[in-house]
């Protein structure tokens, strides 16, 4: 199996290219910024809805599942994987949809109890994600003889999500969620105001950014320096300190990013590669296969679409359905928890061959 061509793009130390990079890093906050611009600040319902059902922080969930069963060698990386992730997925889709179902049903007071709980795994998942992807980075250098990140680098970089998971969550579930507003992001104390005054979250992102500064500066320092990679740190950088000063709109940029990065290394990983063992989608079937098998979690995202003309679901319908895509969320989490072990040598060559970096 060859590793991708180095061309012009690469050869400067893109993943994708320096056109689709771009677009990736740079293109949500040009587009969510449009849109706060037009709503003055305010609503923000348009593009949340956005960013979770077409720029894919909801949608591309279900793409896991997907290349498990498009290219089997990435279940089998280890002899006891598949067992694992189909056996624990499964789990976690059934205990995920009790959870968020038996609140909803019996306690409908603590609902955001829970979906502090999916919080805590899904801001964990993106910040894991963006780490993932910045090795990505550092071995693209790898293929153009460029030095090995410093050992200032990797040490900050093993740090990366557990400060920024501390952050943002005691930011989101402890502070409100504007300068004049009382209560958090998520109330998983139902009716209790926000523990700590606003002013923390300037505290929480000078921290924040002070970290993200202390990595800049590293990686700049080195010869020649990875711009695409300083660009990819500086934009993750950027969306966490947002998602702690303004969670809502936080959020929305950094999953609209979460999720376009996930739509496109997806599609890589299901590419077909010298030495597949067994038969997959071709290349040109890729992209189909992918909008096909979200196609369900689209119509779910028209229910729920701010434009209630648009809906396909009865409202009760649309709930119930939410509740699902929930628990396939979680379960999401489960399995690339696994199928991105990069420390265990046969998942680590086996994702690295998919996503053509062997």
């Amino acid at each position: 199996m060859n590793a991708l061509p180095v061309n012009i793009t690469a050869g400067r130390g893109w993943i994708h290219g320096a056109a689709l990079d771009l677009v990736i890093l740079v293109g949500p906050w040009l587009l969510v910024g449009a849109l706060w611009a037009a709503r003055g600040g305010g609503d923000a319902s348009a593009a949340l809805w956005l960013s979770q059902f077409v720029l894919g922080n909801t949608t591309h969930v279900v793409l896991t599942f997907v290349l498990l069963a498009a290219r089997g060698d990435v279940l089998r990386a280890t002899p006891s994987q598949a067992r694992v992730v189909v056996v624990g997925s499964l789990l976690t889709f059934a205990l995920s949809w009790a959870l968020f179902r038996g609140v909803k049903a019996a306690i409908p007071d603590w609902t955001d109890f829970a979906l502090a709980v999916a919080a805590v795994f899904g801001t964990h998942h993106r910040l894991s994600q963006a780490k993932g992807i910045w090795s990505l980075y550092n071995l693209r250098g790898a293929q153009l003889s460029r030095p090995a990140p410093s050992a200032r680098e990797r040490a900050l970089q093993q740090h990366w999500v557990s400060v920024g998971l501390l952050l943002v969550m005691v930011a989101w579930l402890f502070v409100p969620s504007g300068p004049s507003r009382s209560f958090p992001l998520l109330q998983a104390i139902p009716g209790e105001p926000a523990f700590l005054p606003y002013a923390t979250a300037y505290l929480l992102a000078a921290v924040w950014l002070a970290f993200v500064a202390a990595l800049l500066v590293e990686l700049a320092r080195g010869r020649p320096r990875g711009a695409p990679k300083v660009l990819h740190v500086a934009t993750h950088g950027a969306a966490v300190t947002l998602a702690i000063l303004a969670p809502v709109w936080g959020s929305i940029v950094w999953g609209a990013i979460h999720g376009l990065e996930y739509y496109f290394l997806c599609a890589r990983m299901m590419r077909p590669r010298e030495g597949d063992a067994a038969p997959g989608p071709s290349a040109r079937w890729v992209w189909p296969l992918m909008l096909l098998s979200m196609t369900p979690l689209f119509l779910v995202g028209l229910a729920l679409s701010p434009h209630a003309t648009l809906s396909v679901l009865p409202p009760r319908w649309a709930d119930e359905a939410l509740i699902l895509v929930n628990a396939l969320v979680m379960a999401h989490y489960f399995a690339d928890a696994f199928i991105y072990r990069f420390r265990i040598p046969e998942v680590r060559r086996v994702a690295l061959r998919r996503l053509g970096f062997a």
